[in-house]
This record gives structure tokens, sequence and C-alpha cells, in this order.
């Protein structure tokens, strides 16, 4: 069985659906199944409903022109997006009633992209969590089902300080939707208490109030707040504001990660190590564990550019990163220092020696060919390890020392005193 998500489509065009089948497809990598009528549509949902990671919907069909199939779809609890044709206050009430994900107007030029969009972004919404702070059970009961038909990963809770206790017990958290007007502590308090320790580019907070103060947002920013909604709001407002937020997180989190890897390798960079080695250090230290530091080198690897070119070179490259992933998977920060230099700190047992790890790993990249046009390449790393515990920067100059005396001591081996 495939693992790829699974999209019900329902639509009676046979040019609308292709076109929408063919972009889903081809651009996410989806799986489409198509159904063109409502009997055949409540069948596959009867089958098959749990396979569905979201229903498109197309409100009129020939067997069902009012809407029969998105009631049906909301019942069995597949979310859904609904394609329209026409909209008006009385349409638009009806969808939000029915609690669907968005619904789309098909005669826009974009409505395809925007429908993209939008099942990303549910996929996406899975892996996010928000808690919803607010002290009216009413109106916090409306929130936390409002995200739900997201597919975000909702928690609740009813004042400041207990939505404290809360991100202490769920640091996954991305977002906090609070209230401003709260017993015991208020929104302000909060926000404050929260932004001591996360930042706005780790953790997004939305301020609600349904004070006339027109001051209070800005006063809700000010205080480290990303945005802010009133009471009562568009339901269209809240959902555009929580993704806006969302997005944002995930934009600095995809430039984070880009600056932090290799792009050929993939492995962490020089920036991600010297940023991160002290802290793994320290957590070693606190866990009474024992770490080491290694400098690592392709031997001869002007060779292999030389003689088969600088594509065969990048192909070694990374192949040699991949082994190095899978020998140190979750004890260690692996990082391509630069060229064909590497460098790996891991963490070990006080009893427990790092060279067999090591030497482990030249053994595999010894036995490792890549075949590039019809040539076989192989090739040999040199290492050296430093295990005495000091500063990263003087560990570092121990490590590079002893690789350096194990190139001039023949290559393809391991020193480490």
């Amino acid at each position: 069985m495939s693992d790829k998500p699974v999209i019900l489509l329902v639509e009676d065009s046979k040019f609308f659906a292709t076109m929408i089948r063919r972009r889903i497809e081809d651009e996410l990598g989806f799986e489409v199944d198509w159904k063109a009528t409502y009997q055949e549509a409540i069948q596959a949902i009867d089958c098959c409903k749990a396979k569905y990671l979201v229903a498109l919907l197309d409100l009129a069909l020939p067997d069902a022109p009012n809407g029969e199939i998105v009631e049906y779809a909301m019942k069995k609890g597949i979310p859904g997006i609904i394609f329209t044709g026409g909209f008006d206050g009385a349409m638009r009430n009806k969808f939000l009633s029915w609690n669907i994900v968005d619904y789309i107007l098909k005669g826009s030029s974009t409505c395809i992209d925007t429908l993209l969009e939008t099942i990303q972004r549910v996929k996406s919404n899975q892996e996010i969590s928000i808690l919803v702070v607010e002290d009216s059970k009413t109106m916090r009961d409306a929130v936390v089902r409002l995200l739900k038909t997201q597919l975000y990963s909702v928690l609740e809770a009813d004042n400041g300080e207990a939505a404290l206790k809360m991100l202490g017990k769920h640091p996954d958290i991305k977002m906090i939707v609070t209230d401003y007007d709260m017993p015991i502590m208020d929104g302000f308090e909060l926000i404050r208490k929260v932004r001591e320790n996360h930042s706005k580019n780790e953790l997004a907070i939305i301020g609600m109030s349904a004070s006339g103060d027109p001051l209070l947002s800005a006063k809700l920013i000010k205080n480290g707040a990303n945005d802010f909604v009133s009471k009562p709001f568009q339901v269209e407002e809240f959902h555009c504001r929580v993704g806006h937020a969302i997005e944002m997180l995930q934009n600095i989190a995809l430039i984070k990660e880009l600056s932090y890897k290799d792009p050929l390798t993939q492995l962490y960079n020089r920036r991600y190590f010297f940023e991160n080695a002290q802290p793994f250090i320290q957590q070693c230290i606190q866990n009474d564990i024992t770490y080491s530091v290694a400098m690592l080198d392709i031997d001869f690897f002007k060779k292999v550019n030389d003689s088969y070119g600088h594509d065969a070179g990048d192909q070694v490259l990374r192949q040699v990163a991949a082994i190095m992933n899978r020998c140190f998977p979750e004890n260690g920060i692996v990082c391509r220092f630069g060229g064909e230099e590497f460098c790996v700190l891991i963490s070990h047992g006080k009893d427990e020696d790092s060279i067999p790890q090591f030497d482990s790993l030249r053994r595999s990249i010894e036995a490792l060919t890549v075949e590039i046009d019809g040539a076989t390449i192989s090739v040999t790393i040199s290492a050296g390890i430093c295990s005495e515990p000091d500063t990263v920067e003087a560990m570092l100059k121990v490590a590079d020392r002893r690789l350096y005396t194990a190139k001039d001591s023949g290559r393809n081996k391991v020193v480490a005193e």
C-alpha cells in the first residue's frame, strides 16, 4: 500500500476534475480518488473513509444538487473543501455551519492554486499544536472547533497561569491564541512570561479581546503578540491570521534550516557545529557521559575530481555523507566543514572507547563503490579523534593534528593519540 496521502475528489465535470487531479498528483505527489456522482462518493466514503486526508467536494452534483455530499462527508468525519460557482451571505453561513476546512470559488483564475495551497496546509497542520487560552468556555469551545476544522492539534487552558503549565508540559506548542481579560493571569502577563523563553520566531501568539479600547491591539503587539483579532470576528479573518502566523514560523524555520545545512550533502555545516557543539557538550556533562570530536578527510579526493570530474566528486561526497549519517544516527553532530573535510561530535559511555565507531565508519567507506558513467570509484578516509575533555576549539585542534598524523602515516586509518 502507498504511503502517499489520498485526496477524495467529488466533481461531475470531467475537464475540471482531470485538471485538478493532474496538478495534485504532479505538484503535491498525492493520490487522487475521483468520483463523479453522489452515489459513487458515498460508496467510497463508506468503504474507505479512513484513508482520505481531505475531500474536495462539488456543491452541486447531478444526483445531489443541494450540497448533500458535503453534509454526508462531514457526518463521516472527513475534512471537506467545497467548490462552488456561486456565493452569497446565506450560502456562506451554510458553509460555515458545516465546519468545513474552506470554500473555493470555481470562477477565480487562481482557484486551483488556492486549492493546492489549502491541501498542503491541511497536511502540515496535523503536525502543529496550538494552545487556546480563554476563560469563557463557550468562546474557548468555539475557537477550538475552528482550529480543529483545519486539522490542528489543539490544547486548552482557562487562564494564563494554566497556560504556562500547559506550555511546560508540551514544549512542541507552536502557537498560543489567548484572550486578554482573564482571571489569575491576564493576556498581557501571559505574553510577557512566554516571551521570556520563546521568541516570535519560535512560537506565535495571537491576542483576542472584545474590548472597545482602540489601543489594546497595539498594547498586546508591543508586549510580544504576533497579531491580534477583535471579538466577535469573521471566521475567514481568524483562519487567515492563524494561517499567516504559522506560515511565518515555517518560513523562518526553513530559512534557518537552509542556513545550517550543506546543500550538497545535507549534513550540517560549520555554522551549525559552532552554535550547537557547546550545548551538546554541556548536556553530556549534565548526564555524566563523555564525548569525542573527530576530524575526517577523504584521502586523495583531488584525484577523484581530476580523473572523473566534479560531478563524480559530488556523488562521492554525497555517498560518504550518507554513510556518516547512518553510523551516528542519534548520538552525534555530523558536519561537512568544507571540501572533503568533515567533523563529528559524539557522546558515549565513560568506559566506552569511541575508536571502534570511527573504525567501523572507515571500513564502511573503504567498502563503498560509486558507479559513474561506467567507472567504479572507491575512496578511503583518514580520521583524528580527541576524547580528552576540553573546550570545543581545543579539542578540534587536537583532532586536526591527529588527522594529519593519520595522513602522514599512510592514510585510511584512525588516530586517537
